[in-house]
């Protein structure tokens, strides 16, 4: 059959199963039949499928070769019986796949044998020896890794199904996969109820093993949940409760990347096997809006704005992205911009959305996927406050910032109500710390979360945002932070080279409002360089408070325009709490009346960071790294401006990128900055004004409010009376 033939095959073939359930047929989970027989006919055809099926191929062959060694677990995560574990479902699921595909035997061998061993030993394995979780696992030290590999493994059973005896199959359902997904379930309710992704991958696990065996009872606990939450729990409610309308998981970008594999996998299996529920158009097809906005939520280089609990290296070309993008493009064929991402991973999975995929990609048919300016909600009804981003378009300097002034983010959350981050071309610019872990590194507690992770990474000094006395949001307290959100003044990112949003947060310190206004001006009319504006609002009740605004950069420090007490002999920590532990004073700056300008290098372009600071405060040059014995923090730098005993106070900063430097010529170039100066020229309760002097003497006003009643504003100043409309406005 032609190639042509083919593809036109294919769309028929895929009408066919659109409009059919495969209830009772197996393949039905990760397969169908017609997938399989698809495939079959396009192999040799479909370059990138070709190649994704070739390595799949590599790599299984090598392993089946090796003895099936299927260990009693002892190890956390990082040793060899947890990483035993964890590959023998690996390859059992690319075994099984290869199965169906390929027809020979050695394949489905692999799979019984290993599942017949499982099946063996499993009914007398007791709680995993090592006690770190709060939900143990049998072959996993967590029953969150217990139930990945229940998800790949029913995958790998259901490709094989007909090829074991009626006998085999009893076996391993009663001994291995029916205990299984009790002790997911039944056995630890606590878990298989909770609405987090460690809640989504147990449902999806037990839903699965349903589908693959034909056990209703376990289709019905994944989708109902179980004991006195059936009903109040399962797949339905996991949707409903942690995505936001637009898609966005209360949990942030990194753990986005990761539940977005159960759900699916077993929306994948769920429309396999029952399509009349249409489940990736459930709820305005929030399932398929989910992997837009993960993919929304990375920089320039793939990879994801770390805020909440996240590593920083993960990116779009993991395999949890691989599988989301493919099998979603296939249920919104329409959406060709995902093709633009199957072809940056260079990679599809071997099954029949990922043929898919891959034959419209090579039929030239894929879109470019815009990165956009734009405000994700947070919260079921998204109106738990935002995550906002803007962006500019420019090629040369393609700046993006970044603010979250949405929920807590559950256990995984920060406290860094309205933090920033910066990059330019991907590069990070004012990072966010991430998470202090090493997963699955032995040395570093087996790969779980390390101790500074709460003592340094969630604690508000370890964010580019506002610390009162000293002390985290909410007193570090994530029970109460999660009944707070803060809430979006404004975000407009309509005109490209002129960009704001602004957010209030008023629940995190007591008797302290606080107001975050960010402007990204990219428009040689205004500013020769592209130009972050800042403007940081701190209303106070009653009291006067210690002031901290730390801004943690990458690159090297260049100068500073104040003098400053080096710390090189004799390093002091900044605190002895609340993450001001972990911070080394490297030195310390003295205020004067003058404006405070500091300069630093990174990817050989130079940045500038202009302050309005003055009077008697303090700038602390820091670097992470105290209070550390085992090494576990990243050395990071950091400026911190201090203010003493202050009620009320607006930051007007500005971050200007400019200037070049080439080292291999030795040539440094376009030093000079726009901004001589910040100041505030006028603020209370309502409005906020904002001058900045250029270098050529010519000033910006910046007019912001957060009176969401007044469409017209005066406000009389000593430099004259501004007029304007909206909720801001931009004075040049």
């Amino acid at each position: 059959m032609t190639k042509t033939k083919n593809i036109i095959l294919y769309f028929f073939l895929l009408l066919t199963i659109n409009l059919q359930g495969q209830t009772g047929e197996h393949p039905n989970l990760f397969l169908t039949k017609t997938d399989v027989t698809l495939i079959k006919q396009n192999l040799g055809n479909v370059q990138l499928f070709d190649k994704s099926y070739k390595a799949l191929k590599y790599d299984i062959d090598i392993e089946i070769k090796k003895p099936i060694d299927v260990p009693i677990p002892k190890d956390p995560a990082g040793g060899y019986t947890h990483y035993r574990h964890k590959q023998n479902y690996k390859i059992m699921f690319g075994a099984g796949i290869l199965w169906q595909i390929s027809g020979e035997k050695k394949y489905a061998e692999f799979v019984k044998n290993m599942l017949l061993k499982y099946a063996k030993i499993y009914p007398k394995l007791p709680l995993h020896p090592v006690t770190k979780s709060y939900a143990r696992g049998k072959l996993f030290w967590q029953q969150l890794n217990e139930a990945v590999w229940l998800v790949y493994t029913s995958i790998a059973y259901d490709c094989i199904y007909n090829y074991l005896s009626e006998k085999e199959r009893n076996t391993i359902e009663k001994q291995l996969l029916f205990p299984y997904a009790d002790f997911l379930s039944i056995k630890n309710p606590k878990v298989f109820n909770r609405i987090h992704n460690h809640g989504v991958w147990a449902v999806a696990a037990v839903g699965m093993t349903g589908f693959a065996t034909g056990n209703k009872e376990l289709i019905k606990r994944a989708f109902d949940g179980i004991g006195k939450a059936r009903g109040e729990a399962g797949f339905y409610v996991q949707i409903n409760k942690l995505f936001s309308p637009q898609g966005y998981y209360t949990e942030g970008p990194y753990y986005e990347r990761y539940a977005l594999t159960p759900y699916i996998l077993f929306a994948q299996a769920v429309n396999n096997n029952e399509p009349e529920k249409h489940i990736f158009e459930y709820r305005d097809s929030v399932l398929q809006k989910a992997v837009r906005t993960t993919l929304q939520l990375t920089n320039q280089e793939g990879k994801f704005f770390p805020f909440n609990d996240a590593i920083k290296e993960m990116s779009l070309y993991t395999e949890s992205m691989v599988n989301a993008v493919d099998i979603v493009y296939t249920q919104s064929p329409y959406n060709k911009e995902l093709l633009s991402i199957v072809k940056q991973q260079n990679k599809v999975i071997v099954s029949g959305a990922g043929l898919k995929a891959a034959i419209d990609l090579q039929n030239n048919k894929a879109k470019p996927f815009n990165r956009e300016s734009l405000q994700i909600n947070d919260g079921n009804l998204g109106k738990q406050g935002a995550i906002g981003i803007l962006r500019t378009s420019d090629n040369k300097n393609n700046i993006t910032v970044l603010m979250k002034y949405a929920s807590q983010g559950l256990g995984h959350g920060h406290f860094d109500r309205l933090s920033i981050m910066m990059y330019n071309n991907g590069k990070e610019i004012l990072p966010d710390y991430g998470a202090v872990r090493y997963v699955n590194i032995l040395y570093k507690e087996g790969g779980r979360y390390l101790p500074e992770n709460k003592s340094w990474a969630k604690q508000t000094i370890a964010h580019n945002t506002i610390v009162i006395d000293s002390s985290s949001n909410f007193g570090g307290n994530y029970k109460i932070a999660n009944k707070y959100h803060a809430k979006s003044i404004f975000f407009d990112a309509k005109i490209d080279k002129i960009q704001l949003m602004s957010a209030k947060e008023t629940n995190a310190y007591k008797g302290v409002n606080l107001q975050r206004t960010i402007a990204l001006i990219n428009d040689t009319n205004i500013f020769k360089h592209p130009v972050l504006i800042d403007v940081f609002k701190i209303l106070s009740d009653t009291s006067a408070h210690a002031i901290d605004l730390p801004y943690y950069y990458k690159g090297q420090f260049m100068h500073s325009s104040i003098d400053y007490k080096p710390q090189t002999t004799n390093k002091t920590q900044l605190g002895n709490k609340s993450g001001y532990q972990h911070l080394w004073i490297n030195a310390i700056g003295q205020c004067s009346d003058t404006t405070f300008k500091f300069i630093f290098m990174n990817n050989n372009k130079f940045y500038s960071l202009t302050s309005n600071i003055a009077g008697n405060n303090k700038i602390y040059f820091v670097q992470t790294g105290a209070a550390d014995p085992n090494f576990n923090l990243r050395c990071e730098n950091g400026l911190i401006f201090h203010l003493n005993k202050i009620k009320n106070y607006v930051f007007a900063n500005t971050i200007e990128c400019f200037g070049f430097h080439n080292p291999a010529s030795e040539i440094t170039g376009n030093l000079s900055t726009s901004v001589k100066t910040t100041n505030v020229i006028f603020y209370n309760e309502e409005y906020c004004i904002i001058k900045i002097t250029k270098s050529d003497n010519k000033n910006v006003y910046l007019a912001i409010t957060d009176n969401e009643s007044k469409t017209q504003h005066i406000v009389n100043t000593k430099q004259g009376k501004f007029e304007w409309q909206g909720m801001y406005h931009l004075f040049y």
